[in-house]
């Protein structure tokens, strides 16, 4: 099935309540990639370069929106879902607005995400999330270990 990117777009805006003061645009909202870009200023520190933390929260909210879409596409109803951990590497300082693009790391692992879901109730599994600066370049990759329940 296909997921609505306005449906999903609004239910980050309603509940995640961090999604409006990042500057986040959705360009892309699917149950196999989610591509957000994201504006510098908002999120701007000292060095004029961007906040760790914002990098970091929105390389969560993008994989949190990829375990959204494939729940919707899946027709599984819950909401449920929550990082348990979360590992980022910064590896060069982000100056300019950028992309945050999350996918499962392979479509067998995303395929059994959803059928452990929906057979168990409970899934635990991971989605990796790339910081991308102009040209692609990358700034930044989180691997984010994520469970949900029905």
């Amino acid at each position: 099935m296909e997921v609505n990117p306005q449906e999903l777009i609004a239910i980050l805006k309603d509940k995640i309540a961090l999604y409006e003061h990042l500057g986040i645009t959705v360009e892309e909202i699917s149950a196999s990639r989610v591509r957000f870009k994201v504006s510098l200023e908002k999120n701007r520190n000292h060095k004029g370069t961007a906040f760790g933390g914002s990098l970091y929260a929105s390389g969560v909210l993008a994989a949190y929106a990829l375990a959204l879409a494939g729940l919707k596409a899946h027709q599984i109803p819950t909401e449920n879902i929550v990082i348990a951990k979360g590992e980022i590497q910064y590896l060069r300082p982000v100056d300019t607005d950028f992309e945050v693009v999350s996918e499962f790391r392979s479509t067998q692992e995303q395929e059994d995400f959803y059928k452990t879901l929906q057979t168990s109730g409970r899934v635990r599994g991971l989605i990796r999330t790339q910081i991308l600066g102009e040209g692609g370049s990358l700034k930044a990759s989180l691997l984010g270990d994520f469970v949900v329940r029905l």
